[in-house]
């Protein structure tokens, strides 16, 4: 090996080391420094897909379907496209289902722990960059573009931002590469992207702790939902004429059976089908599926493969 090559891998290893480990501490100073000048990145894109071009993921906590589907706003906002009567969770409890929406497999975890999945596994990203089509996540209350611990809101000590609730942070092939962190945002960032025509074309979003109705209820993630999506799906910027937007939960209460409430929304499902509801089965895994089948990605050769997609 040429002295050069090797000093050039050396110091990539030394930038992934660095990149997995920099944006963790929660000190007031180290937080300050790191939100002026941790990088952040919105890149965007015009690929064409054969039912959309736009695919946006939010994602509620902890709720039955019965309960949720009970719900007036949520039953509202179903109300304004279609409601999958018969989606499922993967698994108990948070963590792996939001592992499993982006990389096609649980990778083996099962507890909300502090989870490192090996550089060699894909996720989603991986199938996205490969076509040149933009991805970004937003999670609310997170301090900084690709902070990678947990954080509490300093004013208000609470509303916390959760490591295991952004489905792209267990994955070292994302935290080993500051470009990719870079695309890991908080919502004020969500809004400038918003405001300056940048939202990517593939999104994954989280509210907080609050208000994705984890510490407090349906109720609070159901107003939450209706009061951020409402003015959003009649905004031109992020419900273009082909967007498809899915509001969902990570799993249910009721052990077993984590049947729980999805909704399709935006501008890409046909007039004829608002308000209308689909009987067939499907899970986190076709979120992946349904992507995968829109940009012709090919898959990630596991759960994704044989998933149902939405169209």
């Amino acid at each position: 090996m040429k002295p050069f090559t090797k000093l050039t891998w050396l110091l990539a290893v030394a930038a992934q080391s660095c990149a997995q480990l920099q944006y963790t501490s929660t000190a007031s100073s180290a937080v300050a420094q790191a939100a002026a000048t941790a990088l952040t990145q919105s890149p965007t894109s015009q690929v064409a897909g054969k039912t959309f071009d736009r695919f946006v993921q939010i994602w509620l906590e902890n709720t039955d379907y019965s309960l949720a589907v009970g719900n007036a706003n949520l039953k509202y906002l179903a109300s304004q496209g279609i409601l999958l009567t018969n989606y499922y969770a993967i698994t108990h409890p948070s963590q792996p289902n939001y592992v499993a929406a982006v990389g096609a497999s649980t990778n083996g975890i099962t507890d909300d722990s502090f989870q490192r999945i090996s550089s060699g596994v894909k996720t989603i990203v991986d199938l996205l960059e490969a076509k040149g089509i933009s991805w970004g996540v937003y999670q609310e209350d997170m301090p900084y573009s690709g902070f990678e611990g947990n954080y509490v809101n300093q004013k208000t000590k609470a509303n916390d931002y959760v490591r295991k609730h952004n489905p792209l942070m267990s994955y070292d092939s994302v935290t080993s590469d500051v470009n990719r962190l870079a695309k890991c945002k908080n919502f004020t960032m969500f809004n400038r992207d918003l405001n300056d025509n940048k939202l990517p074309q593939w999104m994954f979003i989280t509210p907080n702790m609050t208000n994705d109705g984890h510490d407090t209820s349906v109720t609070t993630a159901g107003a939450w939902a209706r009061n951020w999506l409402t003015p959003l799906l009649s905004d031109a910027r992020f419900n273009t004429d082909r967007t498809l937007i899915i509001l969902t939960f990570d799993e249910g209460t009721t052990l077993g059976t984590n049947h729980i409430y999805a909704a399709l929304l935006g501008n890409a499902i046909p007039a004829t089908r608002v308000g209308t509801t689909d009987g067939t089965k499907y899970n986190h895994y076709s979120l992946l599926k349904t992507v995968e089948s829109n940009w012709g990605l090919g898959n990630l050769g596991t759960n994704d493969a044989g998933a149902a997609a939405f169209f």
